[in-house]
């Protein structure tokens, strides 16, 4: 059994991390850590786990930490650089980060796994993509791969209330969001930078430029992506998407418009496209906790152990 610690295991992303480690078989959870919450009960922060998990929340422990075979970083942007460098230095299990600290960063594996390759097997130092990056990524890496971007993209997506994490604020608390919608940080979203990072590099040309609108949208979980962008207008989009994700059992290919109800609680991205002339239209769907994060993350750590197999993608949706 792999043993698996989880930092931040409180949050609403250390939670769905339990989660998925908990269900995926190979996995053993070790230790959860919450400086915050120590010696409390898991099921106490997380109550839905009360009788499947026992583990008592512990300080952060970098040394106990670096004897497991794998530790997942739960943590707020900004906080995971710090706590990785200290495991780091007490030994050397595989690290995964869920936030941004360490994407596209100097000896870490960006985390994106149809699109990472060999470079997950056996990687050591993992970041796993954002949420709106791996909505936003997934409907546009075959166009970028395929080098067929005419000028720029244009994206809006919609974003469910735990995309703020548990803490709330004026801005993020649901109250605030119930049977609202609105913008937020218009054309200056931090996933941006990440996102043109990323196409850049799997096309070997300057990054695109991509203007992109987040939406707060009056649900949990999950992200709706539109995507609009010029191509050539001999290319089928959908023959496009089916040829990169054939052989991608996390990524479905749908005729009519995804929908957040069946990629809620699961590791799926499912995507469609259309054309009007030289105007591509792909949309995509994630759970931002699941694919968005969590299952996203359990991946690549199970391609970093030489798993080839779906792992825990291919979940069922909670409908209705």
């Amino acid at each position: 059994m792999i043993r698996v610690g989880v930092v931040g295991a409180t949050g609403y992303v250390g939670g769905e991390v339990v989660r998925w480690v908990l269900s995926t078989p190979g996995l053993e959870l070790a230790a959860v850590v919450s400086t915050r919450r120590a010696g409390q009960a898991l099921s106490a922060a997380h109550p839905g786990l009360l009788g499947l998990c026992d583990l008592e929340l512990t300080p952060f422990d970098a040394a106990a930490l670096a004897c497991l075979d794998a530790v997942i970083l739960a943590v707020p942007h900004g906080e995971s650089a710090a706590l990785a460098a200290s495991i780091g230095a007490h030994g050397d299990p595989i690290l995964v980060d869920c936030a941004a600290d360490h994407r596209h960063a100097v000896g870490w594996v960006y985390g994106q796994p149809e699109w990472a390759g060999s470079a997950l097997r056996g990687a050591r130092r993992i970041a796993a993509p954002g949420c709106f990056a791996t909505a936003l990524a997934l409907a546009l890496a075959p166009f970028a791969a395929a080098g067929l971007f005419q000028g720029e993209i244009t994206a809006v997506a919609a974003t469910g209330s735990t995309g703020s994490g548990a803490s709330p604020s004026a801005g993020t608390h649901h109250p605030e969001r119930f049977a609202n919608l609105r913008a937020y940080k218009v054309l200056c979203h931090q996933h941006v930078p990440e996102v043109r990072t990323f196409l850049a590099r799997l096309s070997g040309a300057p990054a695109p430029e991509l203007a992109f609108v987040p939406l707060s949208a009056p649900v949990d979980r999950g992200i709706l992506a539109t995507c609009f962008f010029r191509c050539d207008e001999a290319v089928d989009p959908r023959a496009v998407l089916a040829d990169a994700y054939a052989h991608a059992p996390g990524v479905r290919l749908r005729f009519a418009s995804p929908e957040l109800r069946f990629v809620r609680g699961t590791g799926f991205c499912d995507l469609t496209a259309t054309r009007q002339g030289p105007i591509v239209t792909v949309i995509s769907a994630i759970d931002n906790l699941g694919r968005g994060a969590a299952a996203q993350a359990i991946q690549a750590l199970l391609l970093a152990l030489g798993h080839e197999g779906p792992g825990p993608l291919r979940t069922s949706p909670l409908v209705p």
